[in-house]
């Protein structure tokens, strides 16, 4: 991959990763490769920024002079995976990626069905196009409801 300034290089972490049921308050931990702090570069980069500003409370990093960084999601905790939920899903997934700069356009929010049983997670895929790219970046998303 040519280097794109667009995207950045970061400190990779070990959790909140893609096609994993995880939790907005699930332990995010810092990997070491000999004896190292692991990074992330690329669209890989992008999708970590992704998924950490999705399961960051809204509001949180205030303090740190983010106030607006995160998003709503949480809210959705306790609620059924169900139309309402979903539509809820898809406004505040749309709302907080549009305050990602590396992030070109929305390209598609989708959720699948809940399987029999599975009433208390959200099983989303995001496609967006990163800026000055044209091939989208696409990952699975899973969001557990029950807390």
């Amino acid at each position: 991959m040519v280097d794109n300034p667009i995207f950045k290089k970061d400190i990779k972490v070990n959790s909140r990763v893609f096609d994993r049921c995880v939790s907005d308050r699930e332990v995010v931990d810092l990997q070491v490769i000999l004896g190292d702090l692991a990074t992330s570069q690329g669209q890989a980069n992008l999708a970590q920024a992704i998924i950490n500003r999705l399961l960051t409370r809204k509001g949180e990093l205030a303090q740190l002079g983010h106030p607006d960084y995160g998003s709503r999601l949480y809210t959705l905790i306790g609620d059924f995976n169900n139309t309402r939920t979903r539509n809820l899903a898809d406004l505040y997934i749309r709302e907080c990626l549009k305050q990602e700069s590396r992030i070109e356009e929305i390209t598609q929010v989708s959720f699948l069905s809940p399987g029999s049983g599975d009433r208390e997670t959200l099983q989303v895929m995001i496609s967006v196009k990163p800026a000055g790219q044209e091939k989208n970046l696409t990952f699975n998303l899973s969001l557990n409801l029950g807390g």
